[in-house]
């Protein structure tokens, strides 16, 4: 009696865990490049998760990528933009302390923003009144501005501002006229100084723009003022 031969099925070999696996890395990917279309990219929050993420896709451990994320090294987020913002405005700021003294925080003020930082200088310290000549104790402050849009290779959008009153005539018959020429005089002047031109714009705002109402002459005094508004090349 002959046995009967034993039939052996090779089966495919399972895949599925591979496609799980590429399915993974291809949603977390995704994740780090909606993170970074979103996230505030100084929180060192923000920064954290990116090491994070980096260590879930092999590329470095968990460990290294945090550190790598927090301690600046080449190719990942930094705080060296952030940092270099905060000294160009403590020199700004240094700068008028030393020239106005007492009066400097109603001439000068800086606010940092996302992309750069906007320096806004009272219209006494840059005018005489109704005039769009710049007086020279303007000069190095303005000098100041010049060189921080130059080192962060920037661009700046200087906006001149009034107060509600209406102008006495003369050479500016309103104050869009007048706002727009005190602009102008500060781009002019910046350029003179180094800044390509291709790096300026001027607008005038009129009185359409106030820090606070006009209610009064001290806040009159605060809405008569340039804005440059600096944003940083990236």
């Amino acid at each position: 009696m002959s046995r009967e031969k034993k039939k052996y099925v090779i089966l495919p070999a399972d895949d599925s865990f591979d496609m799980t696996f590429i399915a993974l890395m291809l949603l977390l990917l995704c994740f780090m490049v909606i993170m970074v279309s979103m996230a505030q990219l100084d929180d060192p929050r923000f920064r954290e998760a990116i090491g994070s993420v980096k260590g879930a896709l092999s590329f470095l451990n968990h460990a290294e990528s945090q550190s790598l994320a927090l301690d600046g090294s080449p190719g990942v987020l930094t705080q060296r933009g952030e940092d270099a913002k905060m000294k160009a405005v403590e020199e700004v700021e240094a700068l008028a302390k030393e020239e106005f003294g007492d009066d400097a925080a109603h001439l000068v003020r800086v606010e940092i923003t996302e992309d750069g930082a906007i320096i806004s200088l009272g219209a006494v310290l840059l005018f005489s009144s109704g005039s769009a000549g710049l007086q020279n104790q303007a000069s190095p402050v303005l000098d100041e501005v010049a060189n921080i849009i130059k080192e962060w290779n920037g661009t700046a959008e200087v906006r001149g501002h009034t107060d509600d009153l209406p102008t006495a005539g003369g050479a500016y018959p309103s104050n869009w006229e007048l706002s727009l020429v005190r602009a102008a005089s500060v781009v002019r002047y910046l350029e003179n100084r180094g800044v390509e031109g291709s790096r300026l714009y001027a607008a005038g705002m009129g009185s359409t723009e106030p820090v606070v109402a006009n209610l009064s002459a001290a806040h009159r005094y605060l809405n008569r003022r340039v804005e440059i508004d600096i944003v940083a090349e990236d």
